[in-house]
C-alpha cells in the first residue's frame, strides 16, 4: 500500500509538472524586475471572489486528508468531515496577508484568494491579528503545540512586536506572501517592518515539498492561477537575488573582476577594488550568513576601467551590524562576483 501510494504520488506530480511545462514559457528566461513583472501578468487570471467557497474548499476537500486538517500555526490535527466545514469558532481561516494591509483595489479577490488562505486555531489566529512576520526574540504568548509546530509571538531585537509561524510553515508562508506581492502589488513593509529579507530566508531554509505542490495545482483548479514560487523556486533568486554561500563569480570574457577585500577581517570598514569591462549600471549587496540582505547601494552609469567600494560595517538602517562574516556581492548589467569578509567588533 504504501508502494501504491508513492507510486501514485509520482504519477500525479509527473502529470502536473508535463501538463503545465509550458505555463511559463513567456517568463521562463526572464530575470529581476522583468521576470516579476511577467509574473504578475501571467497570474492576475484569478477571479473569484466567494470567501465563503474558498474556505469551503479548503476545509472541505483542499487541505483535508481523511477527515483531518491540521493548523499551520499549531499543528493541531481537527476532525473536518471531507466535504464539510469546522466550528469556525474555534477553527478558522487565516488571512496570511492580513485584511487590514489590503490597498483598495480588488479586496474581494485578496479575501478569496485561496494562495494566501490557510487553516488555523482561531485563538492563534486572534493572537497574530494582523502583526507583521518576524523573528521573535523574547516570546510573549505561549500556544498549544502538536507534531513539533511551535509558533510565537512577540518583539524582535529591535523590540517590535512580530508573530514568527511554526518551522514546518515558514517557507509555505513565505512563499504566499511574495505571490501576494507579486500578484496584487500590495506592500510587504508592514507596521514599520520590512518582511522581505526575513521571507526570502524563510524560503531558503524551508524548501518546498510535494504537499505544497499539490495545494498550489489544487488552487490552480479552483481559481485558474498558481503561486510562481512553488513551481519555480528559483524565481525568487532571480527577482530579489540569490543567497550566496561561497565566493562566487559569474563574469563572461572577464566583463567584472574583483580585488580580496582589504583589510579582512575589519573592525571600522573595509574596501574592495573591482574592475568594469564597459560601463554599467553596478549593485552592491551586502548579505549575513542567514541569507538576508542588511545592506544594498547603486552606482548608475560607472565607467569602465577601477572602481573601488567601501562598506562600515552598517545596515540599511544606519545600525552597527553584528560581528560575523557577512557575503558583499557586486552586480555589474552582465556579470556578478562576490567576496567574504569578517566584521570584528
Amino acid at each position: 500500500m504504501k508502494m501504491r501510494k508513492i507510486l501514485l504520488t509520482s504519477l500525479f506530480l509527473f502529470i502536473v509538472v508535463f501538463a503545465f511545462a509550458d505555463y511559463y514559457d513567456g517568463v521562463i528566461n526572464l530575470t529581476g524586475q522583468s521576470l516579476y513583472f511577467g509574473l504578475r501578468t501571467l497570474i492576475s487570471t484569478n477571479t473569484n471572489t466567494s470567501y465563503d467557497g474558498s474556505k469551503e474548499h479548503m476545509f472541505g476537500y483542499m487541505d483535508n486528508t481523511n477527515g483531518l486538517v491540521r493548523c499551520v500555526y499549531t499543528g493541531q490535527d481537527w476532525s473536518v468531515p471531507v466535504g464539510g466545514m469546522p466550528n469556525q469558532n474555534n477553527f478558522n481561516c487565516e488571512h496570511t496577508y492580513a485584511q487590514s494591509w489590503f490597498s483598495s483595489t480588488d479586496s474581494s479577490k485578496k479575501k478569496a484568494d485561496l494562495h494566501h488562505l490557510f487553516p488555523t486555531n482561531a485563538g492563534v489566529n486572534s493572537s497574530r491579528g494582523n502583526l507583521p512576520f518576524g523573528t521573535v526574540i523574547n516570546s510573549n504568548a505561549t500556544y498549544v503545540s502538536y507534531n513539533g509546530y511551535v509558533s510565537k509571538r512577540g518583539t524582535t531585537s529591535q523590540g517590535t512586536t512580530v508573530f514568527e509561524p511554526a518551522n514546518q510553515h515558514k517557507g509555505n508562508l513565505a512563499r504566499a506572501l511574495l505571490y501576494f506581492n507579486t500578484r496584487y502589488n500590495d506592500s510587504l513593509n508592514q507596521q514599520n517592518v520590512n518582511m522581505m529579507e526575513t521571507l526570502i530566508a524563510w524560503h531558503n531554509l524551508d524548501p518546498v515539498d510535494d504537499q505544497e505542490r499539490a495545494r498550489n495545482q489544487s488552487i490552480y483548479v479552483f481559481q485558474h492561477n498558481r503561486n510562481p514560487y512553488v513551481d519555480h523556486p528559483e524565481f525568487v533568486q532571480r527577482i530579489w537575488g540569490p543567497v550566496p554561500n561561497d565566493d562566487e563569480t559569474n563574469s563572461p570574457v572577464f566583463e567584472l573582476t574583483i580585488d580580496e577585500p582589504y583589510p579582512n577581517p575589519f573592525v571600522s570598514s573595509t574596501s574592495i577594488g573591482y574592475n568594469l569591462k564597459s560601463s554599467s549600471d553596478v549593485n552592491i549587496q551586502v548579505y549575513n550568513v542567514k541569507g538576508q540582505l542588511v545592506r544594498s547601494f547603486t552606482e548608475s552609469k560607472a565607467s569602465s576601467g577601477a572602481h573601488s567600494i567601501t562598506w562600515d560595517g552598517m545596515d540599511s538602517e544606519s545600525r552597527k551590524c553584528a560581528s560575523g562574516v557577512y557575503m558583499i556581492r557586486i552586480l555589474s548589467d552582465k556579470a556578478m562576483a562576490a567576496k567574504k569578509v569578517l566584521l570584528q567588533n
